[in-house]
């Protein structure tokens, strides 16, 4: 297994980040459907470095994993576009982005992550769950397009406890 190479995103990784987004979409429980929920792949730095932060894993110069939050209150963050290259799934590269983000979130004092999935992801939520998230609820989500067709999401949410200094 090669290092994974954590960084900031920057605007040069916007179309590989849409790709790996895309491929590893399509490689999960529920498939690929763009939409307007990818509106934030056109603004990275809008959408998550306003007290947030959007990370990038590499490989040999390559992105093969992805996974930001954006600050939500002065408190609570959320985790959004998390992310690994199917080939790369199941060697431990997700545990190192949410580790990192969940880091940089204690820096800027964010006490709360929250997150959602959907039911249909039950990798995504074992994921979560082995890394110390809880289920705050269940909700239906409903397209804009497409006559009203809706699909349920489950929410989680982890307290960070702040590093002493």
């Amino acid at each position: 297994m090669s290092d994974l190479i954590i960084i900031r995103y920057k605007s040069s990784d916007k179309e590989d980040i849409k790709n790996l987004y895309k491929l590893s979409s399509i490689h999960s429980e529920i498939g690929y459907r763009s939409g307007p929920w990818e509106a934030d792949f056109d603004d990275i730095e809008g959408h998550f470095f306003n007290g947030g932060e959007f990370l990038v894993g590499l490989i040999n110069d390559e992105i093969i994993a992805i996974g930001g939050y954006r600050k939500i209150s002065n408190e609570v963050g959320q985790i959004r576009r998390m992310r690994v290259h199917p080939n790369y799934r199941r060697k431990g590269y997700a545990q190192q982005i949410i580790q990192k983000l969940e880091e940089v979130a204690r820096q800027n004092k964010i006490s709360e992550l929250q997150l959602k999935t959907s039911t249909q992801q039950k990798m995504a939520q074992q994921f979560y769950e082995k890394n110390g998230y809880t289920k705050m609820k269940k909700d239906k989500e409903y397209y804009t397009e497409g006559g009203g067709n809706s699909f349920e999401v489950v929410w989680y949410r982890k307290e960070l406890i702040q590093n002493k200094i």
